[in-house]
């Protein structure tokens, strides 16, 4: 188990910040050496005391907005991950019914990600559950809760093959391009 970094990205100062944000990303608990070394390799020349100013900013401008716990998920018993995939029925209660299922998922804990999308669905949420027979029931109260409001509701169960990871909330440009010259295939000239 190691401690990391809670990012919030709102704004960065310039592309070393970016760079610091996606080393702690990925270990939280790295030496500065080891961040300098990562910065080196991407052009920028910065002293340890620098670095050290630069995280301290980001801590005061809640860039990172604090420590949270990686656990090995292939270490624990099997979640169960449900994604929700809902439409609404357009009425005049739906405006305040949707604050009280806002209020509703921000507030359980089961709810790694939930919002409104544009497209086909109005509201996507992806959940995490202990069991499935948890996960069927959590269907049915929300069912229950929202009914009036839902017009669809279709829910799958979801195997990741990768664990999350919040390097991928903070991944620079550069390991971007990094990422597809070494699977572009050389016949699409990149």
């Amino acid at each position: 188990m190691s401690i990391r970094h809670t990012v919030k990205i709102v704004s960065m100062v310039d592309n070393a910040d970016e760079l610091i944000l996606s080393a702690l990303s990925k270990n939280s608990r790295q030496d500065i050496k080891e961040i300098r070394d990562f910065l080196r390799d991407h052009g920028y020349e910065l002293r340890e005391e620098e670095i050290k100013s630069k995280i301290t900013k980001l801590e005061e401008d809640h860039v990172i907005t604090g420590y949270t716990v990686s656990v090995d998920t292939k270490k624990l018993k099997r979640r169960t991950i449900r994604i929700a995939l809902v439409t609404f029925k357009m009425s005049q209660h739906l405006p305040s019914r949707l604050e009280g299922l806002k209020k509703y998922l921000v507030d359980a804990p089961f709810v790694l990600f939930s919002g409104r999308t544009r497209g086909r669905y109005d509201w996507i949420c992806i959940q995490s559950f202990l069991t499935e027979t948890m996960a069927d029931e959590e269907s049915d109260n929300f069912g229950n809760l929202f009914g009036d409001i839902i017009q669809t509701y279709e829910v799958y169960d979801f195997m990741p093959m990768k664990d999350p990871a919040f390097h991928v909330l903070t991944h620079t440009h550069g390991e971007y391009r990094e990422f597809v010259n070494e699977w572009t295939p050389p016949f699409l000239g990149r």
